[in-house]
């Protein structure tokens, strides 16, 4: 082989990039052939170990020493060989953890020049970590015991687009590549290493796995700790961050990846509660939703996007029961609070003027005498297919609730029960005179317009005609008296104040220990219809 020859392929090797240049590299090459030049004029090769049992005496009377002496020597020999053998195994595998970490959080501590590494399994930008490369010194590779700090100190990087380096000699522009490495916001960039470490477990060889196992446990970890103390990391809102990936999954038909690496989260969570109780993590992500909710219209696509997410958190065990808890209004007495909370603003989203007579900011009928009646029989039909699909979502989230379990069932059944109640002064004979006073104390005609029809739809499956599920409604259920919290749970009773409510046949009828949800729905649908239509047949 030429010289030529030999140095191109030191430099196509991989194994160069652990040099400091390709001269070291070419240095080390040539130590290394003549000394394996010197073993093999002993005859120490695995090919030709008969070698030295062919200069061994044949006679008996040759020394028992120089034999002795001889194999000694072929034993040190071959111990040497299998300690190299074994020190390069070890070089290649910390040479391929360090490219598959490089791969997942797209970080480095080597920022040599790109023509000296082989561009083979290694990304084309990374984040360069240079506080972490100096204080380390000597080593510029990345492995399993300092992956963790490495992965900390990018997240505390203000911002890490500053810090991009190119790793291969390539100079066509990448733009994804520089928005992978220098994403900025520190959740999506988790859940993208998050991804990436799914798709290592899928490609890497045996040897490698449990590394690429441990590197996703690791974006899990730190997404747990991003949660629990927000505060360390500098100009980075989480819970918006959270909510933004999520809506961009819905949008982007990935919402299924997005859901896996939250399950995993939530479960990290849920195991260590000492900093912070779970709700206290997971309060802040139903502010912001309930910030952005609040200002969309019935006709906005964004609407049911978010809708979208809370249909995924009623279905989340845990996520479900920091918003049963999270929709309890602070005064539970008035009927407007309701109206408040994040299940209220929802189900005030109507076509309905806001403020009844102020048609200003209404995005509905501006101009009816100056429309055709071909223009508003288009409007009216878009608006009837919006609230299809609007009650259809409110719908599922009550189910959700109703069926997830039954803690999540007794808190919303209360907090219908408990709406209905408060709102109960709707039908009063001055509702229809004093609108100022009406709006500062009861929810407003759209929002029980609204829950009538989810209701309605929740009564479906036992309204059809001759249901015998129908037949097990227990009209017992209207005349019962007061019950403590308790009692209301274990009898399956959440609305309050119908005793009162005029009964034309008195009577003393016998109560059954409990009651069966065909019931509670029925009951719940017709007074809220009540409740809903009375001030409007009444204007």
């Amino acid at each position: 082989m030429t010289d030529q020859e030999n140095n191109n392929n030191i430099s196509s090797n991989p194994f160069a990039a652990l040099f400091g240049s390709l001269a070291d590299a070419k240095q080390f090459a040539a130590i290394q052939k003549e000394q394996l030049k010197q073993q093999s004029g002993k005859g120490v090769t695995f090919n030709s170990i008969h070698f030295l049992a062919d200069e061994l005496p044949a006679s008996p009377d040759d020394s028992d020493n120089s034999v002795s002496e001889s194999l000694d020597e072929f034993d040190y020999s071959v111990a040497e060989i299998s300690r190299s053998f074994r020190s390069q195994q070890e070089i290649c595998e910390q040479l391929n953890i360090n490219h598959m970490i490089q791969r997942i959080f797209l970080i480095t501590l080597d920022n040599s020049d790109p023509s000296l590494k082989s561009g083979n399994g290694i990304p084309s930008r990374c984040v360069y970590l240079e506080e972490m490369a100096v204080e380390l010194e000597d080593q510029d590779w990345l492995d399993m015991s300092n992956v963790e700090q490495a992965l900390f100190a990018r997240l505390l990087l203000q911002d890490p687009g500053n810090h991009l380096i190119n790793m291969t000699s390539s100079t066509t522009l990448n733009l994804s590549a520089d928005r992978d490495a220098g994403e900025r916001h520190i959740f999506c960039y988790l859940y993208s290493c998050f991804q990436r470490a799914k798709e290592e477990i899928t490609k890497v060889p045996e040897n490698l796995l449990p590394f690429a196992v441990q590197c996703r446990n690791l974006t899990v970890s730190n997404t747990r700790t991003v949660l629990l103390t927000p505060e360390i990391y500098v100009d980075q809102n989480i819970h918006e961050q959270l909510v933004d990936l999520m809506l961009e999954a819905i949008q982007g038909a990935h919402f299924e990846d997005v859901t896996e690496f939250l399950e995993e989260v939530i479960e990290a969570l849920i195991l260590d509660e000492e900093v912070r109780t779970f709700p206290e993590v997971m309060i802040p992500v139903f502010d912001v939703l309930l910030g952005r909710i609040k200002d969309l219209e019935l006709c906005q696509i964004l609407l049911y996007a978010y809708l979208d997410i809370l249909l995924y958190f009623t279905r989340q065990k845990d996520m479900a029961k920091v918003f049963v808890e999270y929709i309890q209004p602070k005064d539970p007495t008035n009927g407007q609070m309701y109206q408040k909370t994040l299940l209220g603003v929802i189900l005030n989203i109507s076509c309905l003027l806001k403020t009844p007579g102020v048609v200003e900011n209404h995005g509905y009928f501006l101009n009816p005498s100056r429309s055709s009646p071909q223009e508003i029989k288009v409007q009216e039909a878009n608006i009837h297919q919006f609230m299809a699909q609007f009650h259809e979502k409110i719908y599922q989230m009550l189910k959700n609730l109703l069926q997830l379990s039954p803690e999540t069932k007794h808190c919303i059944l209360s907090w219908l029960g408990n709406c209905l109640h408060a709102n109960a002064g709707r039908t009063k004979i001055w509702a229809n005179q004093m609108p100022e006073i009406f709006f500062q104390m009861y929810a407003s005609d759209a929002f029980f317009l609204n829950l009538g029809a989810a209701l309605l739809k929740l009564c479906q499956p036992f309204c059809k005609p001759r249901s015998s599920r129908l037949l097990t409604f227990n009209p017992t259920y209207c005349a019962l008296k007061e019950l403590n919290d308790e009692e209301r749970k274990i009898k399956n009773v959440h609305m309050r104040g119908l005793d009162k409510e005029t009964c034309l046949i008195p009577a003393e009828p016998k109560f059954p220990q409990n009651y069966n949800l065909v019931t509670e729905n029925l009951a719940l649908t017709e007074y809220t219809l009540y409740l809903g239509f009375h001030r409007i047949f009444c204007r």
